[in-house]
């Protein structure tokens, strides 16, 4: 988003004798209009057809303001006979050009958090690295735990096999979840809390995957579902699974996910939250969602009324809207740290700063 590209048209006229009127792409009322502006040059030309064959080159330049896949099709066309000796005709010329814009990625200087709260030994070591010396608890035997892991003083005493828990070390799983409920369409089609989420999730596993973290994608509702991985091949999927994404209507009172909490049971991550807590019902929404799953995380509430604020005002308008959610936070699980962001105040980077804190210090 944000990056120009360059559109260009060759046009070559044999017949006729008089006035013919281009429009390339994109037209009005399309999508593609919503998603690019005009930099540079005009989409509507008009050449003027003489004795001889007419040939012309055109271009214009296109800001990108939208991410997704888009498609530049079609050169309306009309023509008009200088003389009247035939009437007006219009037609379409075929020509199809598909852009994909991806979401703009942010830049934050960060320590990742890669300290596995995983316990061993319930997680294999290929998922949550080797275990560490650093003890953590003792509890009772479960098929699988390694017999090396058994304290033999806790079971003489209770009567029952009990296992020592350690620390993991390597490298932290975290599952980034993005709301695409309707609350998250405040805004324009360009400017809401959705299109910023979006930008945050794209920044947060750039910078997370570079630290070693592995780093997967799900959305709510559904669809897609990545789950955690490592390397530049997982951020590249990460990154289609954001282009893609669109908002959608969910249905009230579900409770957790099945697929959330079968990915979640599965990999054992830590869970970062990007939605906005715009009322009570959006709270208590994802206080059902959130309560039944075995999971820690942060949540991210994206507040966009200070954007609507900054169109009407300008630059420097804005307001604490976060003090006014305070009482709606209450109604969150505790084990998820709340962290705000107004995207008008401040940018994506100290948005993935203040997220990163928020998982250093989770218990």
């Amino acid at each position: 988003m944000g990056e120009e590209l360059t559109r260009r048209a060759r046009v070559r006229v044999k017949g006729g004798f008089g006035v013919v009127l281009l429009r390339l792409p994109p037209h009005p009322g399309t999508r593609a209009a919503e998603a690019f502006e005009l930099v540079d040059g005009t989409n509507v030309r008009v050449l003027f057809k003489g004795f001889r064959p007419a040939l012309r080159a055109y271009e214009v330049r296109l800001r990108a303001l939208k991410r997704g896949e888009h498609s530049l099709e079609g050169v309306q066309v009309a023509y008009f006979h200088l003389l009247g000796a035939s009437r007006p005709a219009a037609w379409s010329a075929p020509a199809r050009v598909r852009v994909l814009v991806l979401p703009r990625v942010g830049f934050a200087r960060a320590r990742v958090p890669l300290r596995q709260r995983q316990l061993a030994p319930r997680a294999p070591p290929s998922r949550a690295g080797p275990p560490s010396t650093d003890f953590a608890s003792v509890r009772e035997y479960e098929p699988g735990d390694p017999f090396k892991f058994i304290n033999w003083k806790a079971t003489a005493r209770l009567g029952k096999v009990m296992v020592n828990e350690f620390e993991r070390e390597g490298s932290r799983s975290i599952l980034l979840v993005v709301d695409r409920s309707p609350a998250m369409l405040a805004g324009t089609t360009v400017e809401n809390s959705l299109e910023y989420a979006v930008s945050l999730a794209a920044t947060l596993a750039r910078v997370l995957l570079r630290g070693g973290a592995s780093v997967g994608l799900y959305a709510l509702p559904p669809e897609p579902d990545i789950p955690p991985s490592t390397g530049e091949a997982q951020f590249v999927e990460i990154l289609k699974g954001l282009v893609l994404m669109r908002g959608r209507a969910v249905e009230r009172g579900r409770g957790p996910d099945p697929r959330l909490s079968s990915l979640v049971a599965a990999t054992r991550p830590v869970l970062v939250v990007i939605t906005n807590v715009a009322s009570r019902r959006e709270a208590a929404r994802l206080a059902s969602l959130l309560g039944g799953l075995p999971a820690r995380g942060a949540l991210v509430d994206v507040i966009p009324d200070n954007l609507s604020l900054k169109r009407v005002l300008g630059r420097g308008a804005a307001l604490p809207w976060a003090a006014a959610r305070a009482g709606l936070y209450r109604a969150l699980p505790k084990r998820f740290r709340v962290v705000t962001w107004d995207p008008a105040v401040e940018g994506v980077g100290a948005a993935v700063v203040r997220v990163l804190n928020a998982l250093r210090w989770l218990p």
